[in-house]
């Protein structure tokens, strides 16, 4: 597999004036993703990005917030997903509070409406379909999703049958 030349990456997908999502290392924003502006982009002596929010606000809360973030904090936008349902135990980041917030679903309801559950704040809330997009991780310059349900329970019967195999000897 092929180097993966991170300097490159984060300068294509954090270019002055790109749409970016920040996770907000704070207390009580753990799993957090709030979405913003690159203002200025990644030095190669600071590794930092200066960033406008869209939906924090400055301490005198009449202007966006602006600071500066380590770029290993951000990531871009989140690609658009088609409408869809999710199932139980599916990660999901729920719209909420002014960002995107980490959580599986404990729940599903009829009328497109989910429980999620978050572990930060062990707070459950109920969701419409719409405030809920697919959990993904920025990894080297590709959106992953999490493992979906199906593949990891193959995994875990082929480890099973590994294991039995092993038994036989």
């Amino acid at each position: 597999m092929a180097d993966v030349n991170m300097e490159v990456i984060e300068r294509e997908a954090f270019k002055k004036g790109a749409l970016v999502e920040v996770n907000i290392e704070e207390p009580g924003f753990r799993g957090s993703w709030f979405t913003g502006t690159v203002i200025r982009t990644v030095t190669k002596k600071t590794r930092k990005l200066f960033i406008e929010y869209d939906t924090l606000m400055s301490d005198d809360g009449t202007t966006p917030l602006r600071e500066s973030i380590n770029v290993i904090l951000a990531r871009p936008i989140a690609p658009r997903e088609r409408v869809r349902t999710f199932k139980m135990s599916e990660e999901v980041d729920a719209n909420h509070n002014d960002g995107w917030w980490e959580g599986v679903v404990t729940a599903v309801h009829q009328g497109d409406r989910y429980t999620v559950y978050f572990r930060p704040s062990k707070e459950e809330i109920v969701f419409s379909g719409a405030d809920l997009r697919l959990h993904r991780e920025w990894v080297k310059g590709n959106w992953v999703p999490p493992l979906q349900q199906d593949e990891a329970e193959a995994e875990e019967g082929d480890e099973a049958e590994e294991s039995d195999d092993e038994d036989e000897d």
